[in-house]
């Protein structure tokens, strides 16, 4: 009998070693957990600082710049993979790509009595690689985000753009596989000088152009974990 009663409590412990077992199994199982991808689009509220020097026969002249805005409509592609790193714990690695408008940014200075358009940065595209710290809430997961961005340039307007991205986000399950989500970054780039030289009224006025774009985007987006 004695016998008989250790077998079943063996077998009582191990029944519930499974189902404990089971049970801490559902509880760190994770739904971002693997590779995904995502589509956004949003808006983009840029602040570009520009400054210029211009010279005339090696003195500089006295000038005021002006600057209009680029288009402020933007569309992002990201893919990456999130590792659980412990209940309700993801840390994601991913790369973001984004398609400029295409449009060089408008210059004119005011020098010598006159108006005189330089040519503004025109950006191709971003990119950007990143890392995503996040904490699960259900089915949704809240998330940091912290990278380096580049912002490339047509060369013949400027060289490239480097700088870091910091962004705060929220994904939600909504069927299956299927996720919504929103973003907030702000990123902010080294400043980069061009200099050109412009003709006007027989007079070569060379002009150094430096160029710091800075600023926030706001995301709404569709994604898919696999």
């Amino acid at each position: 009998m004695p016998i008989t009663r250790c077998h079943y409590l063996f077998l009582l412990m191990a029944i519930l070693s499974h189902v404990i077992a089971s049970g801490v199994q559902a509880q760190t199982k994770s739904n971002f957990e693997g590779f995904f991808s995502d589509f956004s689009v949003g808006y983009r509220n840029s602040n570009t600082s520009t400054s210029s020097s211009l010279t005339l026969n090696g003195t500089v002249i006295p000038s005021t710049l002006s600057t209009g805005q680029l288009s402020n409509s933007i569309s992002v592609f990201s893919a990456g993979y999130n590792f659980a790193i412990a209940p309700s714990y993801i840390l994601g690695i991913g790369a973001n790509i984004s398609p400029a408008s295409g449009q060089a940014q408008p210059v004119q200075a005011q020098a010598l009595n006159q108006t005189i358009s330089l040519t503004g940065i025109k950006p191709l595209y971003n990119y950007g690689f990143f890392l995503t710290p996040g904490f699960e809430i259900g089915d949704g997961l809240a998330y940091l985000k912290l990278g380096t961005q580049t912002q490339v340039n047509n060369s013949n307007t400027s060289p490239n753009f480097y700088g870091y991205l910091f962004g705060l986000g929220y994904k939600q399950k909504i069927f299956q596989s299927i996720y919504l989500f929103g973003e907030a970054d702000y990123a902010v780039f080294s400043a980069q000088t061009s200099v050109k030289t412009v003709s006007t009224s027989g007079h070569s006025i060379n002009a150094s152009v430096t160029t710091k774009p800075q600023g926030n985007r706001f995301l709404l987006g569709l994604g898919y974990q696999f």
